[in-house]
């Protein structure tokens, strides 16, 4: 595949990972020599990425999906502990989404700025420290007294966590080979679904601990502590087996000559800055609009600010030198590399609208314990992971984006109008119509997002990973808030709430279109690869 990137006005080029996997794969996995289409041998660089033995790649990379894994949980687990916080810190129900957008926000806003530190400086130590951060947080968390420290820490951590994803980007990108990138990131993807997965089973175990509301033994406070002990040997261990990975120094100019311009100039922090607001204004308007109504200034006036800022980010990076922008121009000529990260809208919400109103329906109308509601929704997570084996054992599944996404799309449509078809979600309903519609939702999901994740990796230029690869998270954090938002609102169409299943088959109905017009602009934007002619062997 070849690509355009910010490199194309200097004499010398790099290879995108695609190119590498392609080499790979055409020469029967023999190592072959590559001839760029821009006639000229990448630049020599100062530091000479060195080779590590399988065992410490898959240590590194377990590190690595378990911070993902533990960054994922730390939304779903409130799918489930909401209202165990709203008790316990006496948070009026208005209010109560905070409890998951305090963290989402600041998740989202950072990590393309993390990201942009990651490829600038290095990922290493972006990694170790936010891994870090996050367990010390995660304590002080489990001991705050009010809900206005708990929101604020709440958001600080989510800074921590949105450092750890973008990091991980870089540093896989760093450790593995690029004809093992597939299956690298076909793993560290799948780890984010299955703490979206279990994270409502681990919090419905941990509301078994015994507790009292309005102490420090609430189930709770016990996520926190539980989270920072298992984060405490990951991180200790990350500090010793996390090998240095620099940053993207080896920028020249246009006559060649090496570029003097210090790294945090071109860190674009006005860009930065610029979508960091744009990202909470959004979240802002749409989480007051769902909790106070839509006509009311606390929505209107983020909501509409954020969208001049939106604008405004895309002109900046536009007239921005390469080289200094967190985006380049160039970034956008990569083919399909715009409308796979745009796939990313409707992948978490998909999860998190039916979990949050099929788990709520199943403890606050049919009163089952949460343990029980997490489980009715194991089958989602089952699906996913059977299908990451799939594609790891048969790489070939996923080599295929247009057809692989448009199926995937479409079962998650499948599943969305079968989760429409009952009115009860228990008894013979669930069987025939959420367990049913769970396996093939989210079997059509997961295999959206290995495509869509697979594809943006092995496409970009490898000293672009952590740009890239927060690019994309920012899309799925953005759509799972339009999710969140959308579906609080649609809860109150009709009296009752949660407990009047027209109000949840509302908010259905809007994921089923959400999902609906993705798979059409897929079809329509994505540009099928035409076939390449191997040219002729010159004659002896």
């Amino acid at each position: 595949m070849a690509t355009d990137t910010d490199l194309a006005q200097r004499p010398s080029a790099t290879p995108t990972l695609m190119d590498a996997v392609a080499d790979h794969h055409d020469n029967g996995g023999a190592p072959k020599e590559k001839v760029l289409a821009m006639d000229a041998a990448p630049a020599p660089t100062p530091h000479t990425k060195p080779h590590f033995s399988q065992t410490r790649k898959w240590v590194l990379m377990s590190i690595f999906a378990l911070a993902m894994f533990i960054d994922v949980m730390g939304l779903s687990a409130f799918y489930v502990l909401t209202q165990t916080v709203a008790a316990d810190l006496n948070i009026k129900f208005e209010q109560q989404s905070w409890v998951i957008t305090s963290y989402a926000v600041t998740f989202a806003a950072f990590l393309l700025l993390w990201g942009r530190v990651s490829d600038l400086y290095s990922a290493t130590p972006v990694f170790n420290f936010a891994f870090i951060a996050l367990g010390v947080l995660s304590l002080v968390i489990s001991f705050l007294p009010d809900k206005y420290s708990f929101f604020v820490f709440r958001a600080i951590a989510g800074i921590a966590g949105g450092a750890l994803v973008p990091a991980s980007y870089r540093l896989i990108v760093y450790v593995f080979e690029p004809s093992e990138l597939a299956l690298a990131f076909t793993v560290y993807g799948v780890s984010g679904t299955m703490g979206n997965m279990w994270g409502t089973i681990f919090a419905g175990f941990i509301e078994y601990i015994p507790h009292s509301v309005g102490t420090q033994m609430q189930s709770c406070r016990w996520y926190f502590r539980i989270t920072a002990i298992i984060i405490a040997p990951l991180a200790t261990a990350s500090l010793f087996l996390t090998p240095y990975a620099p940053g993207d120094e080896s920028h020249t100019l246009s006559d060649g000559e090496p570029d003097p311009t210090p790294r945090w100039r071109r860190l674009d922090l006005v860009g930065a800055l610029t979508m960091l607001t744009a990202i909470v204004l959004l979240t802002l308007g749409l989480t007051l609009g769902a909790s106070y109504g839509w006509k009311k200034a606390g929505f209107l006036v983020p909501f509409l600010l954020s969208f001049p800022l939106f604008i405004g980010f895309f002109f900046w990076e536009a007239h921005l030198e390469p080289s200094y922008a967190l985006i380049p121009a160039s970034t956008w000529r990569i083919p399909n590399l715009a409308i796979f990260i745009a796939m990313g809208l409707p992948l978490f919400a998909w999860w998190a609208v039916n979990f949050l109103a099929l788990i709520e329906t199943f403890v606050q109308v049919y009163h089952e314990r949460p343990i029980i509601a997490g489980v009715r929704m194991l089958p989602q997570a089952v699906v996913s992971l059977f299908l990451t084996a799939g594609f790891t054992y048969f790489p070939l599944l996923i080599s295929r984006p247009w057809l692989t996404v448009l199926v995937g799309e479409a079962f998650c449509i499948v599943g969305y109008i079968l989760f429409t078809r009952t009115s009860t979600f228990v008894g013979k309903d669930y069987w025939r119509f959420i367990f049913t519609g769970g396996l093939l939702g989210s079997g059509g999901n997961m295999t959206v997002f290995t495509a869509a994740n697979v594809g943006i990796m092995t496409a970009i230029p490898p000293e672009m990973a952590g740009v890239a690869g927060a690019l994309f998270q920012v899309a799925i954090q953005l759509g799972a808030v339009v999710g969140f938002a959308t579906q609080a609102g649609m809860l109150t169409i009709n009296p009752g709430g949660i407990a009047n299943p027209a109000n949840v088959h509302a908010s259905f109905y809007f994921q089923m279109g959400w999902n609906a017009l993705w798979l059409i602009l897929f079809a329509i934007v994505y540009k099928r690869p035409k076939k390449s002619t191997p040219e002729p062997e010159p004659e002896a």
